[in-house]
């Protein structure tokens, strides 16, 4: 099985092939991924931008070399609201693993009465109502404002704080950052010493709403000049603080910390 997708809504990437092994990321269905080897039930897989670890082989389904290698150029939407109940077809009978989240990239090959006909890599076909559906053009990221950004980002304050997290379910720093951007079409790295070198560098003074702000080992959504929105480990997770001292919600080890911004958009 030298190629695969997730077959869950969410699976977890582990550093080893191991339960216990800390938590490095997640994968969302329908995701293509080569598998290197396999071992203890577990399968070491590679993402399609590079990111590896363990995953629990039951959640995997083999897909063809073609398949998966098309995937990028054939990915036209994105799930958009925080859960999608997933259908065989358009009589609305769900079907496992009957709900799929926020940010799952997603082929679309046709829409019709409020359904959108959804293809997986290896050719199965399942469905979704398509108000949850973001058509993702070429212009989309272009097409991006900071302001945009933000307002999507404030639809997850208050979710909690998940080392390795990608989902509503919960978000770390940078998978918080890598969701918000693809869920525009805009694919960026999965991990904050990678999203470092996205973009361009801008002073601190000059950061505007949308731009990344870079800590020691953090990164967060600027908004404005003095306030960040970020998912906050010891915050409690998905929250907005400030780089001001004269502000309520200021953080002095987020301003003593501060690294660079970065500007994508």
């Amino acid at each position: 099985m030298p190629y695969a997708v997730v077959s869950t809504n969410l699976l977890d990437l582990r550093s080893r092939p191991d339960y216990a092994a800390d938590l490095a990321s997640q994968l969302l269905f329908g995701e293509p991924v080569r598998v290197l080897s396999v071992r203890k039930g577990f399968a070491h897989v590679r993402q399609v931008d590079g990111y590896h670890g363990w995953v629990d082989c039951r959640f995997l389904r083999k897909a063809g070399k073609v398949e998966f290698a098309q995937w990028n150029s054939q990915v036209n939407a994105v799930i958009k609201s925080q859960r999608a109940t997933l259908y065989a077809n358009r009589s609305a009978r769900p079907t496992s693993p009957y709900f799929i989240l926020y940010g799952t990239q997603v082929r679309v090959v046709n829409d019709k009465n409020g359904f959108s006909a959804l293809q997986l890599p290896g050719g199965a076909k399942v469905y979704v109502k398509s108000a949850h559906i973001r058509p993702i053009y070429k212009t989309t990221g272009k097409m991006l404002t900071g302001g945009r950004l933000l307002a999507e980002a404030r639809r997850f304050l208050g979710v909690p704080y998940l080392w390795g997290g990608v989902s509503p379910l919960g978000f770390d720093c940078s998978g918080l950052i890598k969701a918000l951007f693809g869920a525009f079409g805009i694919t960026l790295p999965r991990d904050t010493r990678e999203q470092i070198k996205m973009g361009r560098n801008v002073d601190r003074d000059s950061t505007r709403t949308g731009d990344l702000l870079f800590f020691d080992r953090h990164v967060g959504l600027a908004i404005g000049r003095t306030r960040i929105l970020h998912a906050s480990r010891g915050g409690g997770g998905v929250r907005i603080n400030a780089l001001s001292q004269d502000d309520p919600a200021y953080r002095a080890d987020l301003d003593r910390d501060f690294n660079q911004a970065r500007r994508i958009l």
